[in-house]
């Protein structure tokens, strides 16, 4: 009993211990700590925008900027809809939830980071307003402080109304008023209940919940967020399912000129995961890669046969940035069609070693495990080369060379390229890509931006430096290169597509003065295409250009056509006054290979050292996966020789003799004797001379002539024994004795 005793003192003596040195270091790191009232008010903010060059481009602000709205003209189900999504115990706790914190402490513990804050409204409110957005139990324990002293001096009704009028809701919008005004064209007291889930729903992550760029998750939030009013008496049944039904707001048109670059702009402000927009309610610059002059450009191209929306991204490689973008649909997820082959099979499948350009696949009609996929006008074309089948962008040698691949390797250098794939896709049908959702124009382009840049990938971005109000830089982009495809497999992939610009379905292409690779993709079934793109590329720039319709209505328009003229037209203006550099060489190897071998049994064999130039043909391999084979052809000519005899005409029937030439002999009564030493037409020689009776015993040797006149020989081949008959007398010795 004593020693329960003594335990149970020591627990209590530690536990105190404990806590004092908890208090202390509480009242450590939050001595000082002061509510400034002057940062709860909304303020007036201003984001400017800077082109490459430094020179500005527009503002990007709202007109209700300063705006606010009193807490009395929010209708019930606006601030409902705030409390249901984000502290429905609001009005009954004092500023902290202690169970929601010891929760996210013990879960924090389990993962040893600061995954979870367990923040109230009135925590969030001290957070966007008066602390750094930085996860430290330091910033944690004044933000707790902040919080009890906001309780004290403001009403729930006055703290509700604070938060809604400074919280960030995406697309440079603080506050209710300037959210209302900028999503739904109205002032905040005439939302209603669907409008105001939507804005709730935003508010956890502003660029996930979008409602323009990520619609179909913002709408899953938003009615999460009406289902929770509903258990919590704030909406009847039927009022909740109206507002599940209802639509999401729609982007109103603009007339500003670089739009779509601001939009984009906007968006990468929202997801830059070391900037808080709130750190920049004062107003901040924002300098971007955007070169005014190609924007302008591609937003008045046009061509009197345009029939559908597009979108165009003209991107820098070497700073993995983005230089002009435009589109008239919006920023939109779309299946890739053909543009994924080099990204999902041909790229990853020569750095795995299990294709060179010049493999050879039998492209003809094949059923894999019942996905039958065609080609383009169901047209086959036999044994054709990696490099044919990509620049014609042949249906069937893609899904064959997928399958051998493996869709899981497939996806993991998808991965490495930005371009994520749900389960259900990692299908075959990936090779010609039918995917479920999609990728963004931008996307695609990053990733075709890596070939360019030797296998190296960085996502795109638009902006380069932020800086406050007073100059201070609170953002700088440092792009972090990851190699996905090594240098060989870059040099390979862009021999590969430079013959799609030459003569494959890039071919529009091929009148350009420089060399660029390209690839096109077209989705469509027999009523109409739905989408079509051409990705073409140099060192130096990436142009992509997409055609169809948000809505997916039907156009005839194709990736080759179109959409490789605007291609086209855009690298001519970009190079209007300079060539491109050239593209980088070297790291692939050269080898030649057995002509006869590749073109008669579609087999990779290395020539032999002497082999004539005539019989090799050149090809482009990556180091690691050289073939080793080198074709006997003509390493070791060998005769394959066989014999028949009729009477007195011996038929020896010889193999190659395209490109032997032969040395024939025939011993009898151990006399040798050159019959013949040349090139034997048609494969046969036809000994038809005189020959004395008995057995013969013939020989042949083939040899072939190097570039240098030099006589290869191979082994001399001796044929089976043959009897030689006797000479018939002449039939006209004894008459036509036969006759009557």
């Amino acid at each position: 009993m004593k020693i329960v005793k003594t335990t149970l003192l020591v627990l209590l003596c530690l536990l105190l211990a404990a806590s004092a040195a908890a208090a202390a270091y509480y009242f450590s790191v939050t001595a000082g700590v002061r509510l400034n009232s002057a940062k709860l008010e909304p303020t007036a903010y201003s984001i400017s925008v800077y082109d490459k060059d430094g020179a500005p481009v527009a503002q990007i602000a709202h007109g209700a900027a300063k705006k606010k709205i009193s807490i009395e003209c929010l209708p019930d189900h606006v601030r409902g809809a705030f409390l249901a999504a984000e502290d429905k115990n609001f009005y009954s706790h004092h500023g902290l939830d202690y169970k929601g914190m010891a929760r996210a402490l013990l879960k924090n513990i389990r993962a040893r980071s600061f995954k979870q804050g367990a923040s109230t409204i009135s925590q969030q409110l001290v957070k966007n307003t008066q602390l750094t957005p930085e996860r430290t139990l330091r910033r944690k324990l004044r933000e707790i402080k902040l919080t009890r002293q906001l309780e004290r001096k403001y009403s729930k009704d006055a703290i509700l109304e604070l938060y809604l009028n400074t919280i960030y809701f995406g697309h440079a919008c603080y506050g209710i008023a300037s959210a209302a005004e900028f999503y739904f064209g109205k002032e905040a007291g005439s939302l209603n209940a669907a409008e105001a889930a939507t804005l709730a729903a935003i508010i956890r992550s502003p660029n996930r919940y979008s409602p323009f760029s990520a619609p179909e998750k913002c709408k899953a939030v938003r009615n999460s967020v009406l289902e929770q009013m509903k258990k919590l008496g704030m909406l009847d049944e039927a009022e909740c399912a109206a507002a599940q039904r209802a639509p999401l707001p729609e982007r109103g048109g603009n007339a500003v000129a670089a739009q779509s670059y601001l939009d984009a702009v906007s968006r990468e402000f929202d997801e830059l995961p070391l900037l808080s927009p709130y750190a920049v309610r004062g107003g901040c610059k924002v300098y971007t890669y955007l070169d005014r002059s190609l924007q302008r450009y591609a937003e008045t191209l046009r061509t009197t046969a345009d029939r559908s929306g597009r979108s165009i991204a003209v991107c820098s490689n070497d700073e993995h940035a983005v230089c002009a973008l435009y589109t008239t649909e919006g920023e939109l997820r779309r299946q890739p069609g053909s543009v994924i082959k080099p990204l999902a099979v041909y790229a990853p499948a020569i750095e795995e070693g299990l294709l060179a350009p010049c493999t050879p696949v039998l492209d003809e009609k094949t059923d894999f495990d019942g996905y039958a996929p065609s080609n383009y006008k169901d047209i086959y074309h036999g044994y054709v080369s990696a490099r044919e089948a990509l620049a014609n962008s042949y249906n069937v040698p893609a899904v064959k060379f997928l399958r051998q691949l493996g869709t899981e390797r497939s996806a993991r250098y998808l991965q490495s390229l930005g371009l994520r794939l749900n389960e259900e896709d990692k299908t075959l049908a990936l090779a010609l890509g039918g995917l479920r959702e999609g990728y963004t124009l931008r996307e695609l382009a990053g990733a075709y931006a890596a070939f360019a840049c030797g296998g190296e990938f960085a996502p795109l971005a638009c902006i380069r430096k932020i800086e406050d109000g007073s100059g201070n830089v609170l953002y700088e982009r440092k792009a972090e290169l990851r190699r996905v495809f090594s240098e060989d497999t870059a040099e390979l992939i862009n021999d590969m597509l430079t013959r799609a610009a030459q003569d494959g379905t890039a071919k529009k292409l091929h009148t350009l003065p420089f060399r660029v690779c390209a690839k096109t993709g077209t989705c469509g079934t027999d009523e109409g295409n739905t989408d079509a793109y051409t990705i073409a590329y140099t060192p130096a720039h990436t142009v992509a250009v997409w055609m169809g319709n948000a809505d997916n209505s039907r156009t005839d328009i194709s990736g080759g056509g179109l959409p490789c003229h605007y291609a086209m037209l855009l690298l001519k203006e970009i190079y209007k006054e300079k060539a491109p550099p050239a593209f980088k060489e070297g790291a692939a190897v050269r080898l030649r290979l057995d002509r006869a071998a590749y073109e008669s049994e579609h087999t990779v064999l290395l020539a032999a050292e002497t082999q004539p130039e005539r019989f090799t043909v050149t090809e482009l391999f990556c180091r690691a996966h050289c073939p080793k084979t080198v074709s006997p052809l003509f390493s070791e000519p060998y005769a394959d020789a066989s014999i028949r005899c009729n009477k007195q005409t011996v038929l020896i029937d010889l193999c190659h003799t395209e490109y032997y030439a032969y040395i024939i002999k025939d011993e009898f009564n151990g006399k040798t004797t050159l019959l013949f030493d040349g090139f034997v037409n048609n494969g046969t020689f036809a000994d038809e001379k005189e020959k004395p009776k008995g057995k013969h015993r013939y020989s042949v040797t083939p040899y072939y002539l190097t570039d240098g006149g030099e006589r290869i020989y191979g082994k001399e081949q001796r044929l089976p024994d043959v009897w030689i008959e006797a000479k018939e007398k002449d039939a006209k010795q004894y008459g036509n004795w036969w006759l009557p």
